[in-house]
């Protein structure tokens, strides 16, 4: 393969992570006022920066990342640039969980790296009252999420003050695609588009179909992660995960985790209207906190 296409496997999926570029131009801030803020309508005093305040600059804010992709054979340096709220995105679904269970094993180096950039860039040390998680997951109380968090939780008896801030996942954005399937197909319809939006945002086509055509390193790790998502989900996959364009592999994972989505949907959600409301696959929280004793 020549050097055009290893760049583009380099730059959109980034080898095994699949660190989504999220655009910072999309990032919605959100107030999400702590009860008691909420009632008398303060802001915190002090030195010490507000949860809004922390969150603009997680927005606004860019930096660049080197880390390392450990596999099997080698380790394989990269780089990444962005707002400090997109590396973060970044980390939460690089962290993704099944029935918590780590799905891309070669993250942490990753997640450590933009950990450690957005404490130094944004002040959070030990002493810092002030922490910031990142949450996905593609509808309420999902088996499949992604987490990460930055600082320590403010003790249970402080005065909490949070801000929220709703930006693109880098996954599909299905809400509309599920609302009518849940009219049409009822709960069954609602889970395959959320299974289906998974599986092409974990493994976007194009540009995985590219690293299992690359370098045994590169291949090797993306016919893994294609291998771990059919373990979670207890389906056997075609051979290396790579049947010619790896259309049957990924309607065997489709098929799989729609099947288990829908279980849950319907335990969790009265009706299948409610679950399509619930879905947000496209999107991700980053939830600041800062406190006072």
């Amino acid at each position: 393969m020549g050097e055009t296409g290893r760049r583009a496997i380099s730059t959109v999926f980034d080898v095994t992570l699949c660190l989504l570029l999220v655009s910072a131009s999309a990032f919605v801030l959100v107030g999400a006022q702590s009860s008691r803020q909420a009632m008398t309508n303060e802001e915190p005093t002090g030195k010490e920066p507000t949860a809004e305040s922390t969150a603009n600059v997680l927005v606004t804010s860019t930096a660049a990342v080197n880390y390392t992709i450990r596999t099997e054979q080698k380790s394989l340096s990269r780089k990444n640039h962005g707002t400090l709220a997109g590396l973060l995105t970044e980390a939460a679904i690089a962290n993704t969980t099944v029935h918590g269970s780590k799905l891309m094993r070669e993250s942490e180096n990753f997640e450590t790296t933009v950990a450690r950039r957005v404490r130094n860039q944004v002040g959070i040390t030990n002493g810092t009252n002030t922490q910031v998680v990142v949450r996905w997951q593609p509808y309420r109380d999902a088996h499949i999420r992604g987490e990460t968090a930055v600082g320590n939780s403010p003790p249970r008896d402080a005065t909490v003050h949070a801000a929220s801030v709703s930006v693109p996942s880098g996954l599909p954005g299905v809400r509309d695609d599920t609302l009518d399937a849940a009219r049409q197909d009822g709960y069954r319809g609602v889970a395959r588009v959320v299974a289906t939006g998974i599986v092409s945002g974990l493994l976007p086509e194009h540009s995985t179909n590219l690293a299992l055509h690359d370098r045994p390193p590169v291949a090797d790790s993306a016919a893994g992660r294609f291998q771990r998502l059919g373990e979670q989900y207890y389906t056997d996959l075609p051979s290396g995960a790579n049947d010619g364009n790896g259309i049957g592999t990924r309607q065997t994972l489709v098929r799989a985790i729609t099947a288990t989505i829908e279980t849950e949907l319907r335990k969790t959600f009265e009706s299948p209207a409610e679950a399509a409301q619930s879905v947000s696959v496209g999107r991700a929280e980053i939830v600041v906190r800062t406190w006072s004793a």
